[in-house]
């Protein structure tokens, strides 16, 4: 059976994991009701979460390729690799 983690209310979370959150909501550019389950489970490990937040930034900006091309590709490797997210 594989490792899960219990995702956590945003509330639970530190005032830089909240801003953190905020910076989210202005990237995907959408109110969530909760920030996305990547993004709190990241955020539970800054350590891990901050350089990995900025490396999603760095593939995503503007380049050879829109961000609507690169996040499909994202789709279809996470389909390949049977990602349950």
């Amino acid at each position: 059976m594989p490792t899960t983690v219990r995702l956590r209310d945003a509330a639970e979370y530190s005032e830089a994991a909240q801003k953190m959150f905020e910076l989210s909501r202005a990237w995907f550019n959408y109110d969530f009701s909760e920030p996305p389950a990547m993004s709190r489970v990241m955020a539970w490990d800054p350590a891990f979460g901050g350089p990995h937040g900025r490396a999603m930034k760095r593939a995503m900006a503007p380049g050879e390729f829109s961000r609507a091309e690169k996040e499909m590709v994202a789709a279809v490797v996470s389909g390949v690799n049977a990602c349950a997210y």
